[in-house]
């Protein structure tokens, strides 16, 4: 509804305002109201010699949906993504809105990005120090749960052998062997199972690496590194997650909270279309 207001004004009201203010007079003055043929309500004021138009505001429904628009996003909840992961003193937090999945890191582990990973940080003080999250194709995989793997021994089982797998050497004189060092269940804070796996390996190298005959380069094999593996499964969006943190076997026995707040900070959540 549109709403215009006339106002006509004598000359004597005029006069009289530019000399005294304390004189108004409104007895040449007189309201009407006229209603227009299109449903608006006019209200004009006449006088003797003068008229002015004054265009008042016009309220209608467009200006309702935008003023409700502006008013809808502070009445809902807050989005999922929307929440603030704090961290604890001394680390940092890496989150994949896209694939769904956070995690605490030290504050001062660096990341890599030539690495091929989907996320890749490492310790910038310890070499064999690093982490990075492995997630299945979202075409190839339709996990509804970590268990879909099976118990924590056979999964257990299955990531060591992808360890030695990935860790094959074409060195010759060089074996690598691993064994599993805790295969766990548990569930998380947001109510999602998950696997907490530890392997250790050991590479062994040999002196005689250009002996003739196997039997003689095998026996002077000495221990090359021994490494320990933690690595935390868990499923969302039909894809299974990995994440994997390597260290030394000396440096995690050494320091295991540090590192298995790492590890346990590991979250997978599901992500909205």
């Amino acid at each position: 509804m549109t709403i215009t207001f006339r106002t006509c004004v004598s000359h004597s009201i005029l006069s009289t305002l530019h000399s005294s203010p304390s004189k108004h007079s409104l007895r040449h003055t007189h309201v009407r109201a006229i209603a227009a043929n299109d449903g608006s309500t006019e209200a004009s004021c006449s006088g003797r010699q003068s008229e002015g138009v004054v265009q008042g505001l016009s309220f209608g429904r467009r200006q309702a949906l935008i003023g409700l628009a502006a008013v809808t996003p502070l009445l809902q909840p807050p989005r999922a993504d929307a929440i603030i992961i704090t961290p604890p003193p001394g680390f940092r937090v890496h989150q994949d809105k896209l694939d769904g999945y956070y995690f605490f890191f030290p504050e001062n582990w660096l990341p890599v990005t030539t690495s091929g990973n989907d996320i890749f940080y490492r310790n910038p003080t310890n070499v064999n120090e690093n982490l990075f999250v492995d997630v299945s194709s979202p075409s190839s995989s339709t996990f509804e749960s970590v268990e879909d793997l099976g118990t924590p021994g056979q999964a257990a089982k299955k990531t060591l052998n992808q360890y030695l797998e990935e860790l094959m050497s074409t060195r010759l004189g060089v074996k690598r062997n691993g064994e599993v060092v805790e295969a766990d269940q548990r569930v998380g804070p947001d109510g999602k199972e998950y696997y907490d796996i530890q392997v250790r390996v050991r590479s062994y190298a040999s002196r005689n690496q250009l002996a003739a005959y196997p039997t003689d380069r095998n026996k002077g094999q000495e221990l090359e590194w021994e490494r320990r593996y933690v690595t935390v499964l868990g499923a969302a969006n039909k894809r299974l997650y990995q994440f994997r943190l390597q260290t030394t076997d000396r440096t995690f026995e050494q320091s295991p909270e540090a590192l298995l707040t790492i590890a346990h900070s590991f979250r997978c959540r599901e992500v909205e279309a």
